[in-house]
């Protein structure tokens, strides 16, 4: 964390849209440096959707001032029942607990007395405190840690150092928007209980599925939707789908694996390892030299089978949902 400034801060807080875009550029393209080097991302894509709804005035959120210069931003997105906290950044100067504290505690605030808001959920790659658990009761925080992972040089993995893929009759296919509703099915089952759909709840239904889905292929949130290394594993006989793995690409030469699934009833024939390997292959052949992915470190299963494919954690970061807080 970067040392605090020499002068006592002057930290005051404005509503989003008092500013326009320009006023912001400084701060997007410093955490836009920071995504690009550390974690191997172009963040042109999403600062640009910022810039644009900041213009519109259809952005809420909150600017952190030092007098009058604004030294970090913090944005959220109404959705039904819930707020998403879509980002929180600060600069490097001014990045201190008070700060970062400020803005989280404003957005928060502004949620929960939101009408018929329920729930708040956010992952934050760029907030660094690990004592947001001390501003919160435990019956209205839950804190998940997870691990962004990459894995360099994938033009190098070889298949015949993984685990056998499935025997027939399963089949792979490339992505299409004709899967979308069997695919939200798949997502809907592969994560009832799991420990991802207590951090996002869109997975506890078809519909919040079929949302998500619709969120991964039309907006650049997790990168550029990139239907080569996209594809799904289904039943050759009866096509009915057993699993899915969609990817982005997040940067020229690296791809993103947005979500990989197996239906739980199909689990253990090879199809995860399988539907990896086509998506790592298909980017290493267009070009990408890189992919990442993002885990919750408690899925163990998961980080390993990550691990043998060539990915190493290089971030963890915290995911945060509030529930249960008065009205």
């Amino acid at each position: 964390m970067a040392a605090r400034a020499e002068q006592p801060l002057r930290l005051e807080i404005l509503d989003l849209r008092h500013f326009q875009a320009r006023d912001l550029v400084p701060l997007l393209e410093e955490e836009g440096g920071i995504w690009r080097r550390q974690l191997h991302w172009d963040f042109h894509a999403s600062s640009d959707v910022v810039r644009r709804y900041v213009d519109m005035r259809a952005l809420h959120g909150y600017v952190l001032l030092e007098g009058r210069l604004p030294v970090g931003y913090s944005y959220y997105v109404h959705e039904g029942h819930k707020v998403l906290i879509g980002d929180l950044f600060v600069s490097a100067p001014y990045r201190t607990l008070e700060a970062q504290h400020l803005l989280l505690q404003n957005i928060v605030e502004t949620a929960q007395n939101t009408p018929g808001v329920q729930r708040i959920e956010a992952q934050l790659m760029m907030l660094e405190s690990a004592s947001v658990p001390e501003l919160y009761p435990r019956s209205e925080l839950a804190v998940f840690e997870r691990d962004f992972m990459l894995a360099e040089g994938i033009g190098g993995l070889r298949r015949e150092t993984l685990p056998a893929g499935p025997p027939a009759p399963v089949v792979f296919e490339p992505w299409s928007e004709r899967h979308l509703p069997a695919a939200a099915e798949v997502i809907a089952r592969s994560y009832q209980g799991h420990v991802d759909s207590r951090i996002n709840d869109q997975y506890c239904s078809v519909a919040g599925a079929g949302r998500f889905l619709h969120n991964i292929v039309q907006y650049p949130g997790c990168g550029t939707f990139f239907v080569p290394a996209s594809l799904v594993a289904a039943d050759a006989r009866t096509g009915q789908l057993y699993g899915v793995s969609l990817a982005s690409q997040v940067a020229p030469r690296v791809g993103h694996i947005t979500q990989i699934c197996v239906d739980p009833a199909q689990r253990g024939r090879g199809i995860g390892v399988e539907l990896m390997w086509r998506s790592l292959r298909a980017f290493s052949e267009r070009g990408c030299e890189a992919a990442s992915l993002t885990v919750t470190a408690s899925n163990a299963g998961a980080v390993r089978l990550y691990q043998r494919l060539g990915f190493r954690t290089i971030r963890r970061f915290q995911a945060y949902t509030w529930e249960g807080f008065p009205k």
